[in-house]
């Protein structure tokens, strides 16, 4: 038996997914710049924005996970990759964005408006109007980290983007991530900072020629 088979993501899962991801993602440089230092106010965060990207990925039907949830991919379809215009403040009222302060601070409001922008200024340099595939959410519980459960999670829309020779576009957030990334055909674009000594990020894309 495979025991990384995957199945979809059942909206039942969401929330216990949402914790899982809030526990993968609490020790990550980039979050604990945007989110409050406080432990458990951290995770309370972690674990919300964590729900409401699921439940907008889920609209879409392509969040993928294991049967005993090791971890989550969770994708963007081409047509709904473009965060700019009347579909980014349809993003922002749907994710309800406009409650971040409550959850990560007033004191965090100026680091996630200059963290959005220029995650998505870089975005639209890279991908433009090309069509491409956009994982919003990666994650894999760290208990079950180094068994390929990671790859195992991205290889359904990787073949698929490659059976339609589709891009596919990620931001990440550790160095150990990207090597990961690049293990599964993706290629470093760019590496960012919101500011002079704050973790940086990277964009990541996997073009069909890797396919």
């Amino acid at each position: 038996m495979n025991n990384n088979q995957v199945v979809r993501l059942e909206r039942s899962q969401i929330e216990q997914a949402s914790t899982i991801s809030a526990q993968a993602f609490a020790d990550d440089p980039v979050f604990g710049y945007l989110t409050p230092e406080d432990r458990q106010s951290r995770l309370k965060a972690l674990t919300w924005l964590a729900e409401k990207g699921l439940e907008y990925c889920y609209e879409y039907g392509h969040i993928y996970t294991t049967p005993d949830l090791k971890g989550i991919a969770a994708w963007l379809p081409p047509e709904k990759s473009s965060f700019t215009g009347i579909q980014g403040l349809q993003l922002i009222m749907q994710l309800r964005l406009y409650l971040l302060p409550f959850y990560c601070g007033w004191n965090k409001l100026g680091r996630w408006l200059s963290f959005l922008e220029i995650t998505e200024d870089n975005h639209q340099r890279d991908m433009g109007t090309q069509s491409h595939w956009y994982l919003a959410l990666m994650f894999v519980n760290p208990s079950y980290q180094g068994q390929g459960v990671g790859s195992a999670l991205l290889k359904p829309i990787l073949d698929q983007a490659s059976d339609e020779k589709l891009p596919c576009y990620l931001v990440t957030f550790t160095e150990q991530a990207v090597k990961f990334y690049q293990k599964n055909g993706f290629e470093i674009i760019r590496k960012s900072q919101v500011a002079k000594d704050v973790p940086s990020f990277w964009n990541l894309k996997r073009d069909t020629v890797n396919s």
